[in-house]
């Protein structure tokens, strides 16, 4: 049994911008322009939401709770 790739999310937009470059068909092209603009949205939202959960996330989590 063979295992498929592993592709990484992050990875996505950049080749979807590269074969948009070197695909001739013009629609396909659109697509993939698409699917690479999504991805660098979702990654950048992700990458927000981090730096927000760091700043601003639970302050006592992995403390033990006093009752």
């Amino acid at each position: 049994m063979t295992i498929p790739p592993t592709y990484h999310f992050r990875d996505l937009g950049n080749q979807a911008q590269m074969l948009s470059r070197n695909c001739e068909n013009e629609r396909l092209a659109m697509a993939l322009q698409y699917v690479a603009l999504g991805s660098m949205i979702v990654m950048t939202g992700y990458a927000a939401s981090q730096i927000l959960r760091d700043a601003f996330g639970n302050r006592g989590h992995g403390r033990s709770r006093e009752r």
